[in-house]
């Protein structure tokens, strides 16, 4: 693997296990620095996980590029502060942000007209504060350097609700992909680029746990034939992360084996996707 990304400095958040751990072994893999982020920095160590270290962070050193890791709650702004000084302490710049915090947070399915606003707040601000918190105080770090890329994780469900009981999870993955937008007329003008990807059904040791019985069904939706992989999304995260897109922004693109374009209008009531 050519070396793009040599003295590049890429911040992962929710990167220690599943798609996040992905994203920054990738980076990783192509002479970045990584700084990864979690509210469990420990969730890697499960059995069913193949990491090859103690922990993520170890994994990427071993990889030959430094990193730092840091634990905490990131729709809290000052626990996001301290990661970006910590990060320009370290380094002194900040190329390449990877917004991938996401999911439920344990809050759970339901419909929208019976969920409480608790509930549907906390998913709101899992998939949608955290990335307007760490793209409000990257970028300001981008514009100085007049330069950067900022790559937000949303979901197929951001575009089409898949599964009616989702509606808070839906809400905030569409949210996600008109802030990318909007960043992205922002930003244009420092020379930083704001795009998205939008995953389908991926394989993870937490999404296997949950679908596990329905894998065949759920194939037969997706033209590729078959559930893609957290490699998958990382490849196309290379693509938005190296100069490769460099005159592209604003985009989000849909990683789901042609899922949307088969049936873009199905929904599921039965289930729910994590």
């Amino acid at each position: 693997m050519e070396k793009k990304l040599i003295n590049k400095v890429a911040m992962v958040t929710g990167a220690a296990r599943g798609i996040g751990r992905e994203y920054a072994l990738r980076l990783a893999k192509l002479g970045a620095n990584i700084v990864i982020t979690d509210i469990d920095l420990t969730a890697g160590n499960y059995k069913e996980s193949d990491i090859s270290a103690n922990t993520v962070k170890e994994e990427l050193e071993n990889l030959g590029v430094k990193a730092l890791a840091f634990q905490g709650d990131g729709t809290d702004e000052e626990f996001v502060v301290d990661v970006v000084k910590s990060t320009m302490n370290e380094f002194g710049h900040i190329d390449i942000l990877i917004n991938n915090i996401g999911g439920t947070g344990g809050a759970g399915p339901g419909l929208a007209t019976e969920m409480s606003v608790e509930k549907f707040k906390k998913v709101i601000d899992i998939n949608l504060t955290t990335t307007f918190i760490f793209s409000k105080h990257v970028a300001n770090i981008m514009k100085k350097q007049r330069s950067g890329k900022i790559i937000n994780i949303s979901s197929v469900a951001g575009d089409v609700p898949l599964f009616v009981v989702q509606p808070h999870y839906a809400a905030g993955k569409a949210a996600v992909i008109s802030l990318t937008k909007t960043l992205a007329l922002e930003l244009a003008q420092y020379g930083i680029t704001v795009n998205a990807i939008a995953p389908g059904y991926i394989s993870t040791v937490k999404w296997d746990a949950h679908f596990s019985s329905q894998v065949e069904e759920l194939v037969k939706k997706v033209p590729i034939g078959r559930i893609g992989t957290t490699e998958d999304c990382a490849k196309v995260i290379e693509f938005l992360a190296t100069d490769l897109s460099d005159y592209l922004t604003g985009q989000t693109i849909q990683v789901d084996g042609g899922l949307l374009a088969l049936n873009p209008s199905s929904t599921n009531t039965d289930t729910y996707h994590l």
